[in-house]
């Protein structure tokens, strides 16, 4: 079917275009909108339609969603110092492609939403998640609804990615407090084969929380990256609060602020987010975190090895 993928540059859209080639999908009927221009030179060597769109604005890139099927919406503003920018990219972007989408005669979006929605810490990001839920809900489109977990894989430059460079920088690798912080990482392969199960079988107006199998502690994950990095490296466990100070300064130091103090907050909280059998009901084979870490590797190596 046609498809168009608002946000569809980013990390889980970058590795659904992978895995969609990889199906032999006919990557002409595919069509990424994306502001991010690095990231669309990344899509277009796949062959699809890979277009620059600011979706907070309504543009030209309306007329792009005639004709097309279904869409699957990826757009989203995980993590910054300025609040506005959830606003303007959880909400009024969405709101944008549903309009988009309608004007269109679309009938059907997949919507990408987040486990946030249902923590108990509503900082920006979970707030604005969570309003573009209700303006799916209530767009009158059929809808499918996903509330993922973490997601790690190749290309992620935050979450475990983020670990993983870290890691190869500083042999001591710090840990918030006692570090038994519950998470539920999910491969993001292992997203996009669910992804191409509901295009094939579209459940109307459904929402799922869609969380790793298994519940693994922060500590446990870092100690795995460790692990799988080889050579002397070691965690360190630090006071919550030491730790959001030397985030921070090591995050202005290098230029890159990619986490916030919120998010430690999040991280903290102890939180375990409702599950399910999801992987049976969509037949997907499940990757546990440590093959993961070793196929992000892997493909780290291999993108390395073409390069150089």
């Amino acid at each position: 079917m046609n498809i168009i993928i608002p946000g569809g540059a980013g990390f889980v859209g970058r590795n659904l275009v992978r895995v969609l080639a990889s199906e032999n999908y006919d990557m002409e009927k595919i069509t990424v909108l994306d502001k991010n221009e690095k990231n669309l030179d990344y899509v277009k060597k796949y062959g699809l339609k890979a277009l620059h769109a600011d979706l907070a604005e309504k543009q030209d890139w309306y007329d792009e969603f005639n004709g097309k099927e279904v869409v699957i919406n990826l757009a989203a503003q995980i993590s910054s110092p300025n609040p506005e920018l959830f606003y303007r990219n959880n909400v009024l972007a969405t709101r944008n492609v549903l309009e988009a989408a309608k004007n269109a005669g679309m009938k059907r979006i997949i919507h990408f939403s987040s486990a946030a929605v249902l923590s108990v810490r509503k900082d920006y990001y979970a707030q604005t998640k969570f309003e573009g839920e209700e303006l799916v809900k209530r767009s009158g489109l059929e809808y499918c609804i996903l509330r993922p977990s973490i997601i790690y894989g190749p290309t992620d430059d935050k979450n475990i990615g983020f670990l993983i460079d870290f890691a190869k920088k500083i042999p001591l690798f710090p840990i918030p407090g006692h570090g038994k912080w519950p998470r539920q990482p999910i491969y993001v392969d292992d997203i996009c084969y669910l992804l191409i199960s509901i295009m094939k079988n579209f459940p109307k107006n459904e929402i799922y929380s869609i969380n790793g199998r298994d519940v693994i502690y922060f500590r446990d994950m870092v100690k795995t990256v460790l692990n799988q990095l080889g050579g002397f490296r070691f965690r360190v466990f630090l006071p919550i609060c030491l730790f959001k100070f030397l985030m921070m300064s090591y995050q202005r130091l290098t230029g890159k602020i990619q986490f916030t103090p919120d998010q430690v907050d999040s991280l903290t909280a102890k939180e375990v987010f409702p599950n399910y059998a999801w992987w049976d009901e969509f037949g997907i084979d499940v990757t546990p975190f440590e093959e993961g870490v070793k196929k992000m590797l892997s493909f780290n190596e291999n993108v390395r090895d073409e390069k150089g």
